[in-house]
């Protein structure tokens, strides 16, 4: 495990199973303020899973869970209060709109709405959802909901952004356009947390690339060794297969 001094998340010993599989087999996990850290790994490995736990979603079955110095057992709304999580179906309310959400949001986490006006604007522009942001989310199809989600996460503005599978159902432009507020949100110090499974965009903006296996982190990349790749996201991919499969 990369040891990391005053870490945004601390995780030791996480544990989670549903009924006689077990997910999550003791995984030790450090985040860096204004990091960019990759989860990867096949369908079934765990990372879903892991992000859930990690957000307060899922209970773990054991282990411990701190954000920002706050236990997420002991104070869940101080810990939570710390992060924005979106799930690759994140919860939004068919009947409001964007806008409604973003006012909402404003007024659960102590957010100026006035002042985060601007903010939804460049969001929404830089998404390319200025023309449905007043639409209700039925009204969406499920590419623009993720979208509306992820403007949402980036107006949030906390510490910590995890976000469960970000890229998907994404056009080039807006994957593109992630990329930029992925690494914009880095500047400023925020640690992020993805779970994907490109190569490419996985290159592209991480500072960590973590490969979970069977429930365990199998292989840990750090910043030198994903610029060993130098781009070469071939080569990446057959790493990252390599440590799916194992010895």
């Amino acid at each position: 495990m990369t040891s990391i001094a005053d870490p945004i998340l601390r995780a030791r010993g996480l544990h989670k199973r549903y009924g006689t599989q077990e997910v999550l087999r003791g995984v030790d996990l450090d985040l860096a303020r204004g990091q960019v850290t990759v989860v990867l790994g096949e369908n079934g490995a765990g990372k879903s899973t892991l992000l859930r736990v990690l957000a307060g979603d899922l209970r773990a079955d054991g282990g411990a869970i701190a954000i920002d110095g706050q236990s997420l057992a002991d104070r869940p709304e101080a810990a939570r209060a710390r992060l924005i999580y979106v799930a690759q179906a994140p919860p939004l309310a068919p009947l409001l709109t964007l806008r409604e959400h973003a006012e909402a949001l404003c007024a659960f986490r102590g957010l100026d709405a006035a002042k985060a006006q601007p903010e939804l604007e460049r969001l929404t522009a830089a998404l390319k959802l200025e023309r449905a942001i007043d639409k209700p989310v039925r009204a969406l199809s499920g590419g623009m909901a993720h979208k509306a989600a992820l403007v949402l996460a980036f107006l949030a503005d906390a510490p910590l952004m995890m976000l469960d599978e970000p890229h998907a159902g994404l056009d080039v432009r807006s994957a593109l356009a992630l990329r930029e507020l992925i690494v914009e949100r880095r500047q400023r110090g925020t640690a992020l947390l993805l779970a994907s499974h490109l190569a490419e965009a996985t290159l592209a903006v991480a500072d960590r690339a973590l490969v979970l296996r069977a429930g365990r982190i199998a292989l840990d990349l750090d910043a030198q060794a994903l610029q060993a790749f130098a781009g070469d996201a071939r080569a990446f991919e057959h790493a990252v297969l390599a440590a799916m499969v194992g010895p």
